[in-house]
């Protein structure tokens, strides 16, 4: 009788294997190693850290869920809260709205089009440190660019302390993440819309509509993925603003621009209470979570509607 041919062997099945896919996963290593010390295990040992009480030095003494049930009572952390909110809300509509209008007026080109399109950008080049030094020369009361230009065309009533009075001081912080950003989605809305089909223009042009109907019913149904994908990582990075905030008020005056980063590095840095900075961190991970999940539900409902 025959003697049948015998299966591969373990080694064999291992090289092969090597051969085929392993060899991507040892160029993915550095990058996952990566990941898994400067991500993966901050987020679990922050939120480890988030069910202890500790001053940074000393043993971690577990108090369970003490250090959330405090931030539902502390008036500051849902002020902090709010602020953040407002800020990611308006950011998010300030930059991406401008920056459409801008693509949209671009692509028209305009006399002077490439000129605009390298300027509107440069800012978004700059250190967020560097440009909020800068605006907080711009604000000064006395000798700032803003009120020096009020008081010289004669409006000195509205030569205002931007950052130290608490009914301006939010939104005169908000105004400067819009001006040096609008030019993100500008760049890559322009991008977008150069990639239009030049015969739907065609078209549109020997339908008669008007440059309203060409940009709401032909270019924004068009790029509105991009559009979506823009807004999603605006609200992430306006949900994480802390450097801006802390040169330009450090939350004040009187907590007015505080925000969820300034919080949490007051609370861990400050008074040394680790344990609930972190569980002002997971807190803010929740949030951008669920605002992000949510919106992409949104968008993607939108788009099955549309």
């Amino acid at each position: 009788m025959a003697r049948g041919k015998s299966s591969p062997g373990f080694g064999w099945r291992l090289t092969r294997w090597w051969n085929q896919q392993g060899i991507w996963y040892l160029f993915l290593a550095p990058a996952i190693l990566l990941l898994l010390v400067f991500m993966a295990y901050p987020l679990a040992d922050s939120l480890m850290l988030s069910f202890f009480k500790w001053k940074g030095l000393g043993p971690r003494k577990f108090i369970g869920l003490s250090n959330f049930e405090d931030l539902l009572d502390d008036r500051f952390f849902w002020g902090a809260t709010w602020h953040t909110l407002v800020f990611a809300l308006v950011v998010t509509l300030g930059t991406v709205g401008i920056g459409y209008l801008l693509a949209i007026v671009i692509s028209r080109r305009v006399p002077g089009w490439q000129a605009f399109r390298v300027g509107y950008y440069l800012p978004v080049m700059l250190s967020v440190v560097v440009v909020a030094a800068l605006w907080v020369r711009i604000y000064e009361f006395n000798w700032g660019l803003l009120n020096t230009f009020l008081r010289a065309i004669g409006l000195d009533a509205l030569a205002l302390p931007w950052l130290a009075d608490v009914k301006y001081a939010l939104g005169a912080v908000i105004i400067v993440p819009i001006w040096q950003y609008a030019g993100f989605p500008m760049i890559v809305t322009l991008a977008a819309i150069e990639g239009i089909p030049q015969d739907l223009h065609d078209a549109a042009t020997i339908d008669g509509v008007s440059e309203w109907q060409r940009t709401w019913r032909l270019i924004f149904p068009l790029v509105r993925p991009v559009v979506a994908s823009i807004s999603i990582l605006q609200i992430i990075f306006s949900l994480k603003v802390f450097d801006l905030v802390w040169v330009m008020t450090k939350g004040s005056p009187g907590n007015s621009t505080a925000v969820l980063g300034t919080f949490l590095f007051r609370q861990g840095f400050e008074t040394q209470k680790y344990g609930y900075a972190s569980a002002v961190a997971v807190v803010m991970f929740l949030i951008v979570f669920i605002l992000t999940y949510l919106y992409q539900r949104l968008v993607k409902f939108e788009a099955v509607e549309f």
